[in-house]
């Protein structure tokens, strides 16, 4: 079965995120593409309908006959909408120390508990880069070097708070036909890792940080070509 990889970053950081892993992938001789978020928020909400259409249109569709979405961190609650969009043959999913999505009920782009976190710091209604939310010395610790700090860093932009405070669409019920797998970096992803086994989902542990793909992209490359495997039988 011919597979196109479709790496998608957090929404509040950019493509060179995924990069040093779409790099191991193409090496490998797998068809990848990261798709770029930058921009969905600058014509205001809603936000998620922008977010999915600007990744679809970037998704080459007919160069594989399954679709394997990675979604990074933040980018897991828009899973079912993504692969809802997707028209290929097969779509599967590898949440790559990500959120999960809520099965049923309203949920916000960003868990409630850590919505107060995020309007604390906001000024004018947008919320900082990424990369200042936390402080220096945790930052430096999620990258390999400080080339690859900086490229990461010049792709996050300051997001309107409102971004974090929308209502998700109701999960899809095509949602339930996807082919989901999980794989775990950092100890602050241990829960939805967890929620995921129990689901009955593949399960694979890199232990390492939250960038880990930045730090071990060969690593992460193996493991998810070996999620998708699992999730393809």
């Amino acid at each position: 079965m011919a597979e196109l990889f479709v790496l998608v970053h957090a929404p509040g950081l950019g493509p060179a995120s995924w990069a040093p892993v779409a790099g191991e992938l193409a090496g490998a001789g797998h068809e990848v593409t990261v798709p770029s978020l930058t921009g969905f928020t600058d014509a205001g909400p809603p936000y998620t309908r922008r977010l999915v259409r600007l990744a679809c249109a970037q998704i080459q569709e007919s160069a594989g006959d399954r679709v394997v979405l990675v979604l990074h961190s933040g980018a897991g609650v828009f899973a079912p909408h993504l692969a809802e969009a997707i028209t290929a043959r097969g779509v599967a999913v590898v949440f790559a120390d990500a959120a999960l999505p809520l099965p049923e009920g309203p949920a916000t782009v960003v868990d409630s508990a850590f919505l107060p976190f995020l309007r604390d710091m906001a000024s004018g209604g947008m919320v900082p880069p990424w990369p200042q939310w936390w402080p220096d010395d945790v930052m430096s610790g999620l990258f390999p070097d400080e080339v690859t700090r900086r490229s990461v860093a010049r792709e996050a932009h300051a997001m309107p708070l409102a971004f974090f405070e929308e209502v998700l669409p109701q999960v899809p019920g095509s949602w339930r036909s996807c082919h989901p797998a999980y794989l775990r970096f950092s100890e602050g992803y241990q829960e939805p890792a967890r929620e995921a086994a129990s689901r009955g989902w593949p399960v694979r542990e890199l232990p390492g940080e939250h960038l880990h793909m930045l730090v071990r992209p060969a690593d992460v490359a193996t493991a998810i070509i070996g999620l998708a495997a699992e999730t393809a039988t």
